[in-house]
């Protein structure tokens, strides 16, 4: 057996403390202070991202010169809270100001009412942030929306942008080479076909081809070199509002070469000059030499079934989801080339079946090893059966109203399902409905032929002409169904119009001012709007397609569309989609407001995971505290001891305020502590019967596991075990606590500012075996668990966060924390069973406290 003097000795080896990172150079008075500087600069960012809510939320007045100003005050103080977070932090997080300066870019361009378009040749989805549509077409955008906002199964997949099309036609002289009408005119058959060949064989920028080779290896390495791509068009406009829908190339089942990516991407560009593709684009207005194609190349799914899923059901019965499927690859079901299964499921989350029908199916599309798809008969196996399970079915339906929900609108959705069942997403664009075809196409009139319903009528807020059906607003629900490019009417004026106002054509109140809210609101997004118009809620019926012209005089009404008066914007062109477009540019908050840095014990709170403002400063207060909680424990100097009628042994280090002591003793009484977190943490500590003085008896075995369990222990450099220390101010305190074989950390911060207000809880060890250890810190878990703390546990280490909490709660809750110390410090002991589990943490709570 191995001598007491050399156990002892390679204890203390077992227990020397592992080199970790650096450990910050400044004083913990230097530490301190910078992060009170940093929670002061947090405040004032937050205070001013939140007046921005206010206004911006529809209650007030705002313009563009308010804007501009509301943001550079937020921009100042976010810069000001991450500098003084880097001297904090030593430099330690250097990506956040890059961070910082990619959400600033976007913000700007939407306030300078420009879209950002990304210099980059191919982004990765994970790359590709909100609003970047332009750079990454329609169809990647809204993909990549799914996969990166919603967390929904995406296929990897890269984006090849807009640019990369500009650097292709440049490198080619494609434009040079081909003799064009001029502008306005359409191309010729002949231009047509000749820049298609042009593009088809053409040679690849060296850049581009480069950026393309780095996107399919870094896919190799995640799928394997055996995947396929689908290489599919996303041009500009393309699953907007016009879906574009069969007017372009797509190559399925690429082989994950580079060449072979190449000529795919080739054959989608060059697909935007086929003259079907012209001749749609033509019909709806587009310039086709100034249309650019992205392109989306996303592994192929293996899959066992796939198809299409409406969010809503075309056919009128707003109730329903309609999912239609098949065995293989969903392009049989998308051209329709074969009798698919159809399923109607209720809208209502219950998952129901409504109506089934299961299709012949008589082929499948699946893939070629070599590359390509071929289409076969699916046998015997597959022949009048489903290809869907009824949980496999409401699945879809579940997803379907999530991405409703995310774009506002109905969603024509494909998808697929590998052979393990997963769900896969593959597209996502708006649903046409029959009530948007029929608003976007009625009788065109001129103005001579048209009917006037009304003339000259109200008061002018802002001039100009729109055409829609007409949608009559008569409380604030109705404003949740408020079709765009609807002509919103309503009885009186409201400020809440501001959450369609990116959606409607015109407004017409009943009854209103020029100088409301409303009207000012109106002014800033260019609605054509006129208020006092009298009686236009009874005139006008629901659904009504009428043109609206507001001129000096007031507002003249028309029957249907008016062409000459409304230059496309009724049918939806391009020219209506920018002024949409536009008045969607005001709605910052989205880069500023929105939290989704939530819990910092998860591996995602990086700074890369910040996409908003309020990400930052989330982020930036979280390390703060971590860095006040890593640094605590080496500040040694200036103790005081803490008189207690429990032997706690704790030394005070009083940084600005946490203590009364005017006459400089070295031991204080409890009632000296001025320090809030402390007091409350002390006071609990201390509760009447919470402390338990006599020794609960442990087994040889739980004796035993203890000796097993030194690297819980920590000695100073002469052997002995450290002192209890708590570091202190009014409002702050750090407590480390060390109980025999078990360790606490506390770092608290409590103020009458809530949001500032923090408590971090650490627990590890015990000197009992792991079952018993296990079962402490499951009490300790439930018990946190009741007072809101996010709580991480691994091993028998428990680490628990609580914060944006007012201080009187901080109080009482740090308070229980102190009994629930004194309380835990010998239970594992009698931690027998699941049995006492439960009964000791009735006890706890029941404030009996008793063994």
């Amino acid at each position: 057996m191995l001598s007491m003097n050399k156990l002892t000795t390679q204890i203390r080896s077992l227990l020397r403390p592992l080199t970790g990172r650096p450990r910050n150079t400044q004083s913990f008075e230097e530490l301190f202070n910078r992060f009170r500087e940093v929670l002061d600069r947090n405040n004032r960012s937050l205070e001013s991202i939140t007046e921005m809510g206010e206004i911006l939320g529809g209650d007030y007045l705002f313009d563009v010169q308010y804007v501009k100003r509301s943001y550079d005050r937020i921009a100042t103080n976010v810069k000001d809270s991450l500098l003084s977070f880097d001297l904090l932090t030593e430099h330690r997080y250097p990506k956040l100001q890059d961070v910082f300066s990619s959400i600033d870019g976007q913000i700007r361009h939407v306030i300078d009412d420009t879209t950002p378009v990304s210099g980059a040749l191919v982004l990765m989805y994970e790359n590709i942030a909100g609003d970047m549509a332009r750079t990454v077409g329609g169809k990647n955008s809204n993909l990549a929306e799914i996969k990166n906002r919603l967390r929904v199964n995406v296929p990897d997949a890269f984006a090849v942008t807009t640019r990369s099309f500009d650097a292709f036609l440049q490198h080619n002289r494609i434009f040079e080479k081909v003799s064009l009408p001029p502008v306005g005119s359409p191309l010729s058959t002949a231009a047509l076909h000749e820049m298609h060949e042009l593009i088809l064989h053409g040679t690849m920028p060296p850049d581009l081809s480069r950026a393309i080779d780095k996107a399919v290896k870094k896919i190799r390495s995640r799928c394997g070199a055996g995947c396929g791509l689908a290489v599919r068009s996303s041009a500009g406009e393309e699953d907007g509002d016009f879906s574009f829908a069969g007017q372009f190339e797509t190559v399925l089942n690429v082989p994950l070469e580079t060449p072979a990516v190449e000529k795919a991407y080739r054959k989608v560009i060059a697909s935007l000059f086929s003259e079907k593709a012209s001749l749609y684009q033509t019909r709806l207005g587009y310039e086709l030499r100034d249309m650019k194609m992205a392109v989306a190349c996303v592994v192929m799914v293996d899959a066992v079934s796939s198809g299409v899923l409406y969010s809503s059901d075309p056919q009128g019965d707003r109730s329903a989801v309609v999912i239609n499927a098949t065995w293989g690859l969903g392009t049989s079901v998308v051209e329709g080339q074969t009798d698919s299964d159809y399923f109607r499921v209720k809208r209502d989350g219950s998952g129901d079946i409504i109506e089934s029908r299961i299709g012949a199916k008589d082929s499948m599309v699946m893939t070629l090893k070599q590359g390509g798809v071929v289409t076969v008969a699916p046998g015997e196996e597959k022949t009048g059966r489903s290809s869907l399970s009824p949980e496999q079915a409401a699945e879809l339906a579940r997803l379907a109203l999530v991405i409703e929900k995310h774009f506002k609108r109905p969603q024509d959705i494909e998808w697929a399902i590998d052979g393990q069942g997963k769900i896969f997403i593959l597209q996502s664009r708006p649903l046409k409905l029959p009530g948007d075809i029929a608003r976007r196409t009625p009788p065109v009139t001129t103005v001579e032929d048209a009917q006037i319903i009304l003339k000259n009528r109200g008061l002018v807020v802002q001039k100009g002409a729109a055409a829609g059906p007409v949608y009559i607003v008569k409380n604030e629900q109705d404003l949740d169904a408020v079709p765009r490019g609807a002509i919103l009417v309503a009885r009186h004026d409201s400020s809440l119009f501001v959450r369609v106002m990116t959606e409607v054509s015109a407004i017409i109140t009943d009854i209103g001012t020029p100088t409301s809210h409303m009207a000012a609101l109106c002014r800033e997004f260019r609605i054509p709007t006129v208020v006092n118009a009298g009686n236009a809620t009874q005139t006008l019926a629901p659904g009504q397609v009428v043109t609206v012209q507001v001129e000096s005089e007031g507002a003249t009404l028309y029957q249907g569309t008016v062409r000459e008066l409304v230059e496309g914007g009724a049918t939806g062109s391009a020219k209506m989609e920018e002024l949409f477009e536009f008045r969607k540019k005001r709605y910052l908050l989205r880069y500023i407001a929105p939290l989704n840095l939530i819990d910092p014990l998860r591996d995602e709170f990086t700074p890369q995971a910040c996409r908003t403002m309020h990400d930052l400063l989330r982020f930036i207060h979280e390390k703060s505290v971590a860095e006040l909680i890593e640094n605590a424990e080496k500040v040694k100097n200036g103790a005081i001891k803490l008189d207690l009628p429990i032997p706690a042994g704790i030394m005070l280090i009083d940084i600005g305020g946490g203590l009364h002591n005017p006459e400089g003793l070295k031991q204080v009484g409890p009632e000296r502590i001025a320090s809030l977190p402390l007091r409350a943490i002390i006071s609990g500590m201390t509760h009447p019967g919470i402390w338990r003085s006599d020794v609960v008896p442990l087994g040889v075995h739980d004796f035993m596991a203890s000796m097993l369990r030194v690297p819980d222990i920590t000695f100073d450099a002469g052997g002995r075990v450290e002192s209890n220390m708590s570091i202190i101010s009014r409002e702050y305190a750090n407590l480390s606590l060390k109980f025999g074989y078990h360790f606490i950390v506390m770092d608290c911060y409590c103020s009458e500012h809530a949001k500032d207000n923090h408590i971090y809880f650490r627990f590890a060890g015990g000197a009992t075996d792991i079952a018993k250890r296990s079962r402490r810190l499951q009490l300790i878990a439930a018990i946190l668990g009741k007072f809101g703390f996010s709580i991480s546990t691994k091993g028998d280490l428990i680490v628990a966060r609580l914060a944006n909490i007012r201080q009187e709660e901080a109080e009482t809750v740090l308070e229980q924390i102190g009994r629930l110390i004194s309380y835990t410090r010998q239970l594992d002991a009698v931690l027998n069973d699941d049995h006492a589990l439960e009964r000791y943490i009735k006890i706890f709570l029941d404030g009996k406290y008793e063994y």
